[in-house]
């Protein structure tokens, strides 16, 4: 094996592998520093030619992104139902570390920027706003989930916005506008995620790296069981404290509207107060909101009634090609079932139409199983193929993901 080969192989057993090699002089007896954890495509006939790809971009490639690309080659290598060429496997490894390199190219000034990683953006409906085609989640990244409803639990927001998290929020954000995915997703009921998005935000303002008109952000607010006005009104008080800093909220939601008595309270005029659509469309004359929709894990038939209504510019909703999560085979009482006729309908309303969670409640295809994986095949991840049926054959507008850390993307 090369010097390069082995150098390659020695990281992937003492980073990814929790092994330890016996430590010797540095002779050339290469082969017998291989571990029986090393990844099995490197002591192959492959080897040498893979570690020169993965080795010419690996300075620009995370540990975790570099892992993740091990893993997919050692699959594809010991697949037994498709036995790829050498020529397939380089081109996948070599497809792999150029796409992984995203993050150091973007900085790189020695390359053309037509060249560099840039999220597409799309009209979103009647909102007018042009939407990235992928929305960073704001579900997986917050210090913790305890509500600040909770009193005694609540989490002290002053720490919070201290904590390691929120630096690494602030480089999710800094990454993600990078590339022109400018859409952040958030609710009142994430934990602390609301506070830490605004507070990530407002500081990269004060700092000068970004304006407020560099991005979309999108908060919700739920119901509880027969929530009267006032107390929505509480809710929004709450939330409003931190999002203020923004000067208003770009798109507002009402958050989960999935039951019969959460339809009623929304879509009902007969409150004496009007009701909470109307005390949504009162913060819309203020300016403290610009788009008011909904995001839903209900039932086909509800969802339909949410849309039918015509109140709302965007709907949040599933619709995956691996089932509907919640959806999947519920009655849309027009013939079929799942969410295929709501994002019709929305879509004839001109709403825009954010996809949920296609990676996570779509079918765990970070983790895909060894069917899926085989069915998509190697020259698209499970990944790419779902969000690709959510655009072209779908023709949603965007798919949220729950970024965790920057090199997710």
């Amino acid at each position: 094996m090369s010097r390069r080969g082995f150098s390659l192989t020695k990281t992937l057993s003492t980073r990814f592998f929790s092994t330890d090699e016996k430590k010797g002089d540095d002779s050339d007896d290469d082969d017998n520093a291989t571990n029986a954890n090393t990844p099995s495509f490197i002591s192959s006939t492959r080897g040498p030619q893979v570690a020169a790809i993965l080795e010419k971009y690996a300075s620009k490639i995370h540990d975790d992104s570099f892992l993740k690309i091990v893993r997919q080659l050692e699959f594809w290598h010991t697949n037994t139902e498709r036995d790829l060429s050498d020529e397939e496997f380089l081109a996948l490894t070599e497809r792999l570390a150029k796409i992984a390199s995203w993050r150091e190219n973007v900085d790189d000034v020695s390359i053309p920027e037509e060249e560099k990683l840039k999220i597409p953006k799309v009209r979103f409906g009647r909102t007018e706003l042009q939407m990235p085609i992928i929305t960073c989640g704001g579900m997986r990244i917050q210090e913790t989930w305890i509500p600040d409803t909770v009193p005694l639990l609540k989490p002290n927001k002053s720490k919070v916005v201290k904590s390691a998290s929120q630096d690494n929020l602030k480089d999710v954000i800094l990454c993600c506008l990078k590339v022109g995915l400018n859409h952040f997703e958030t609710a009142r009921f994430y934990g602390s995620s609301e506070v830490q998005f605004v507070d990530a935000l407002c500081n990269l303002i004060d700092e000068g790296k970004i304006k407020r008109s560099d991005f979309i952000f999108q908060t919700k607010i739920g119901l509880l069981s027969n929530t009267k006005t006032a107390e929505f009104a509480k809710f929004w008080a709450n939330s409003w404290t931190n999002v203020s800093k923004l000067g208003y909220v770009d798109l507002f939601a009402f958050h989960c509207m999935s039951l019969n008595y959460q339809l009623d309270n929304v879509l009902s005029d007969d409150a004496d107060d009007g009701g909470v659509y109307k005390f949504a469309l009162d913060l819309q004359k203020e300016g403290k909101i610009r788009h008011i929709g909904f995001s839903t894990h209900g039932c086909a038939q509800n969802i339909l009634r949410m849309i039918d209504s015509n109140k709302f510019s965007f709907v949040n909703l599933h619709k995956h090609y691996f089932g509907d999560y919640h959806a999947a085979g519920t009655s849309d009482l027009r013939g079929g079932q799942g969410n295929a006729e709501c994002v019709r309908r929305a879509l004839e309303l001109d709403m825009g139409v954010f996809n949920i969670s296609p990676f996570d409640k779509g079918g765990k295809l970070y983790r895909p199983s060894a069917s899926v994986a085989n069915a998509v095949g190697c020259e698209l991840s499970p990944i790419a193929f779902a969000a690709l049926h959510a655009w072209k054959v779908r023709g949603m507008h965007t798919v949220s993901v729950g970024l965790a850390r920057s090199s997710d993307l």
